[in-house]
């Protein structure tokens, strides 16, 4: 049961360059506080779903076409097509090229073509071998992709997520410090272009904090979306195991992230936790919704991605977290030590409301204005026939109101919040990320199903 209410408690800050470390505590220097960092009160009245731009975003582009792919309801890609190996993620271009990652290689299927084309480190990706923190061989495999303009990708790769010994500096932050060493640069991304040849022209990102040079806290990538319209139309963001880039035309802010305070009894000061940027979706308005392991926010939008880098969160907070002696009350960044929500997804659908899928907690929202019977501003969604109550590993929003939501047993499911229907997606199964394209008419929904390939559903 939902009612109306005009309480929506929020928690804002400035962020500029970070101290802490990749998912590591770090004990801060002085207690942080609830309320911005310039000593502002929050806000008495909600702020909007969608704030408003300093600027308002370009037109919408006009209506789609079909696009050079089958309507028909689902379409699956596997070995018969040339795609092989562990689909992890796929997204199209703006030429409707459709692009797939698997660990090891990067998929290609152009229209007109009706076998994939598969790319390589022998093509210029950044797919290196390494030895692990632990001491184990491995390789900087494939994380993620994003399809940009045409005939552009970008590709997420797994870095070296560990403590580089000395000589190397630490992550943060030692004047004029020393990174040379190579395991810095694993992982990271790349710009791919595809050229007429069908060759790759490749561009390797290294994101050390651009605020301060003597910081490089991201390894690893987790999830990169490219904005196709609105007023980020043509920026790149990338959720890595630190915090979240910025990229526009090769330029990036790097980077922002909620940061949430541990508190240990007996601890002077509370410790900072960051980590795990899973969720990303960008507002039509430029806002970025961000979810991690330990908090959500929506940042505030700004082309300049340096500039980004160092703007406000419009709100930010914990999803669960619980009223405590030592904080103001439920959803504070300041927590007891311990906790966790691992978000994986986060969408926003045309209502304006924002949702957040977590592995540990299942499904939540929150809506300016709207408060659950206990006043609230966040829902759960835990009694919901058929919506696990935890397990979520992916989350999209479809255009008409629904919910793809993808659960740690590989199932696609389709959640109403109208009817709170819950519908198991027939014929996907291994399911790992769902990405919606709606560039096209009716709009797309790609399904990574790891061994078993790649869904494509038109279905409405």
């Amino acid at each position: 049961m939902r009612r109306r209410g005009s309480l929506f408690v929020v928690l804002l800050f400035l962020l500029s360059a970070c101290s802490g470390s990749d998912d590591t505590m770090t004990t801060a220097s002085s207690p942080p506080s609830d309320g911005p960092s310039d000593g502002a009160p929050p806000p008495s009245s909600p702020p909007p779903s969608q704030p408003p731009p300093s600027n308002p975003p370009p037109p919408s582009p006009p209506a789609s076409t079909s696009g050079p792919w089958p309507v028909a309801d689902l379409t699956i890609y596997d070995s018969a097509h040339g795609l092989t190996g562990t689909v992890l993620d796929a997204a199209p271009d703006e030429a409707q090229n459709i692009w797939v990652a698997t660990p090891d290689a990067l998929a290609l299927l152009r229209p007109g073509q009706t076998t994939f084309t598969r790319y390589t480190a022998a093509d210029g990706l950044h797919i290196v071998p390494f030895v692990d923190p632990a001491g184990q061989s491995t390789f900087s495999h494939i994380t993620a992709v994003a399809g940009g303009h045409a005939n552009e990708v970008f590709v997420g790769y797994k870095g070296f997520e560990g403590v580089i010994p000395p000589p190397a500096p630490p992550s943060c932050c030692v004047p004029n410090a020393d990174f040379s060493d190579p395991r810095w640069s694993l992982g990271q991304a790349d710009k791919v272009l595809l050229q007429p040849d069908g060759s790759l022209q490749v561009r390797h990102y290294e994101f050390r904090c651009d605020i301060s040079f003597n910081c490089w806290e991201n390894r690893s990538t987790r999830r990169m979306v490219f904005a196709h319209s609105g007023a980020a139309a043509g920026h790149l963001f990338v959720g890595m195991d630190h915090g979240v880039v910025h990229v526009f035309n090769d330029t990036f802010g790097d980077h922002i992230h909620v940061e949430t305070w541990y508190h240990t009894p007996n601890q002077s000061f509370p410790t900072l936790k960051i980590g795990e940027q899973y969720g990303l979706f960008v507002l039509p308005t430029g806002e970025l919704l961000s979810g991690g392991a330990y908090g959500v926010g929506l940042q505030s939008w700004n082309p300049d991605p340096r500039a980004w880098v160092q703007g406000r969160f419009v709100w930010a907070f914990t999803t669960y977290g619980p009223a405590e002696p030592f904080n103001s009350g439920p959803h504070s960044l300041d927590v007891t030590a311990g906790y966790r929500e691992d978000n994986r997804g986060v969408a926003m659908t045309p209502d304006g409301t924002f949702w957040f899928a977590s592995l540990t907690q299942g499904l939540a929202s929150t809506k300016p204005g709207v408060l659950d019977d206990n006043g609230d501003f966040v829902l759960t969604y835990r009694d919901v026939p058929g919506l696990p109550a935890s397990g979520l590993v992916d989350l999209a929003a479809d255009p008409d109101g629904t919910l793809w939501i993808v659960d740690n047993s590989g199932r696609l499911l389709r959640f109403d919040p109208v009817s709170r229907n819950v519908r198991v997606w027939q014929g996907v199964s291994g399911a790992r990320r769902v990405v919606v394209d709606t560039t096209v008419t009716p709009r797309a929904v790609y399904v990574a199903m790891g061994n078993n390939g790649l869904a494509v559903i038109r279905a409405p």
